[in-house]
């Protein structure tokens, strides 16, 4: 199992590891070429190029483990220098709340962050934890988080390794709001006992929704680092053992990490807060936290570890909390600008970073891009792997990136000039007869590319302005000019009615009743009948059954959602070609 990696050495055996990629990407590849003479890198572009390494295992489990390896092992010995304390928590997708809170716990002990499954110990866990007791005699495990969580079962393997004794269960019981605020407190118990000092300040983050838990796990390198704790609200409102946890605490900077969507301006000011670190989304959110804490001296900022799931992030924040560097949010295929934004900023002096999780959290794509590889040209087909004759060629660029070219069935289209970050405009282009690839392949004026391609095949349709009505895969799609432009999800007829394959034309169009069967509008369907068209009752309309979409429904007819049918409806003329396939 690989435990770390970097761009010349790895600790143990590298297992194979398969690339995760973006929609348009079926294959990616990096290529060095020699850069162009003369070539410069655009001004006020972001340039992210340094020293990285890679810390993890197979699983969210081993994971932890080798994290946890890292941060207090270092010399990879198995002497586990002054580990005499564990917390432990679930890492189960249920129980993903547990964690939230623990950075303080672990920095007021000094101790790693293990998970356990409900239904098991693994065993990495148990070697690990069999290591620090023969290194270090006596290690007492605290375990955040109900029965439910870590059942009794996990609790009696836990003191078959440590001891009977030296295992506890503090917080078997309660809401999240009451296990952070019982971690809270006991954090603050042990650094009084020592000489270790906490500044006067509390961290709450939203903990109801699962969507926002990453803004408290950007908290946590920063609690980690400095033993302030983590408190959970919901979005609207103030749960009591938050508010007792404040009063008792007494913190004279109170925090707010996440916009008003996450933590509103309400539970805002009846917390007291009078801080709020927040960005646009989750990767904005965890740069703002790090400048933020870096200006008050918190953190440092001349490394970083970068995360893309919950899991790694929890255990990851405690490694990072050794080094003083914050923790950064980033999608899991491609650099998200505002992670990049930050790794480039000249006056942070970020030059190295510890990508916290395997590739199946943030991909080998990521990876390169933290070495300068440029990154992904996100290019949108509305029919995914269909398309008509032709197709609008419009997409977004990644990191690193300098210049983009677009092929079709190994034809070059065109390349253009571009600045990281920004959106690139191929215009129609012809595409593949039948079956064929589509590829862009983004460079950088450092001699790196980062290729793309994808397959696709021609949608058969009956005129270069049409409508095609798939019942196999329940979509309508809307070909204009010989460009596949949009796919509708729909519903068709159902089993006793199906919706019949043939020839139409849409001949009629109505405005009807928003809250009636047919939703907003209604298009009717003439079918062929030798050389004309013949009335039918069959239309093409909305719903005022939504969730039938997907599924055989209707009398016949093909059903959209009602902002479906009123996107269609004014671009389809009268005399609009339809055909119906199964």
């Amino acid at each position: 199992m690989l435990v770390m990696m970097n761009g010349t050495h790895t600790r143990s055996r590298m297992s194979q590891v398969a690339l995760v990629f973006l929609a348009l990407a079926c294959s990616w590849a990096l290529i060095a070429v020699q850069p162009a003479s003369g070539a410069t890198w655009p001004d006020g572009s972001p340039k992210v190029s340094m020293a990285r390494q890679r810390v993890f295992g197979d699983t969210r489990f081993s994971t932890a483990v080798a994290i946890t390896r890292e941060a207090f092992d270092p010399a990879g010995d198995r002497s586990w220098p002054n580990v005499s304390h564990v917390v432990v928590a679930s890492g189960d997708d249920r129980a993903a709340s547990d964690p939230l809170a623990a950075a303080s716990l672990c920095w007021a002990y000094e101790a790693p962050l293990l998970l356990v499954s409900a239904s098991k110990t693994p065993a990495e866990v148990r070697v690990a934890l069999t290591e620090m007791v023969s290194a270090n005699t006596t290690v007492t495990v605290h375990v955040i988080g109900g029965r439910t969580s870590v059942p009794l079962s996990r609790i009696k393997e836990l003191k078959a390794i440590v001891g009977s004794g030296r295992v506890e269960q503090p917080w078997a019981s309660g809401s999240r709001y009451a296990l952070a605020r019982g971690i809270a407190l006991r954090s603050r118990q042990v650094a009084s006992e020592s000489t270790r000092t906490v500044p006067s300040a509390a961290f709450i983050a939203n903990g109801a929704d699962s969507d926002t838990f990453f803004d408290a796990l950007s908290l946590s390198a920063v609690s980690a680092s400095t033993g302030i704790p983590i408190l959970l609200a919901a979005r609207d409102s103030v749960p009591y053992e938050t508010a007792d946890a404040l009063r008792r605490l007494s913190p004279g900077q109170r925090i707010v990490a996440g916009g008003k969507n996450t933590v509103s301006a309400a539970t805002y000011k009846a917390l007291g807060a009078n801080a709020r670190w927040a960005g646009q989304n989750r990767y904005s959110t965890s740069a703002y936290v790090a400048r933020s804490a870096a200006y008050r001296g918190w953190l440092d900022t001349t490394s970083a570890g970068l995360v893309g799931a919950l899991p790694d992030a929890a255990t990851g924040s405690v490694l990072a909390g050794k080094q003083h560097s914050p923790i950064l949010v980033t999608s899991k295929r491609t650099l998200s600008s505002e992670t990049a934004a930050y790794l480039a900023d000249g006056a942070l002096s970020v030059a190295s970073c510890t990508v916290l999780g395997g590739p199946n959290s943030v991909s080998g794509q990521v990876y390169r891009e933290l070495g300068g590889a440029p990154g992904l040209v996100t290019f949108t087909l509305p029919g995914g792997s269909l398309v008509a004759k032709k197709a609008r060629i419009t997409g977004q660029v990644g990191v690193n990136t300098t210049s983009v070219s677009f092929y079709a069935d190994g034809r070059l289209v065109g390349t253009k000039a571009v600045k990281p970050f920004s959106s690139v405009d191929f215009g129609t282009v012809g595409m593949p007869s039948k079956k064929g690839t589509i590829k862009a392949v983004a460079t950088n004026t450092d001699g790196l590319k980062t290729a793309a391609s994808k397959t696709v095949r021609r949608l058969s349709y009956p005129a270069s302005t049409s409508i095609v009505i798939d019942k196999s895969d329940f979509r309508l799609y809307w070909v204009r000019n010989d460009v596949l432009v949009k796919a509708y999800p729909i519903a068709i007829g159902r089993p006793s009615m199906e919706t019949p394959v043939r020839e139409w034309k849409v001949l009629a169009k109505y405005h009807t009743s928003p809250s009636g069967v047919y939703g907003p509008r209604k298009m009717r369907l003439f079918k062929r009948s030798g050389s004309g068209w013949a009335f039918t009752a069959y239309n093409v309309h909305g719903t005022n059954q939504p969730w039938v979409i997907g599924t055989k429904a209707s009398h016949g007819c093909i059903r959209l959602y009602n902002k479906d049918i009123l996107d269609l409806f004014p671009r389809v003329p009268l005399g609009t070609r339809v055909t119906t396939r199964e």
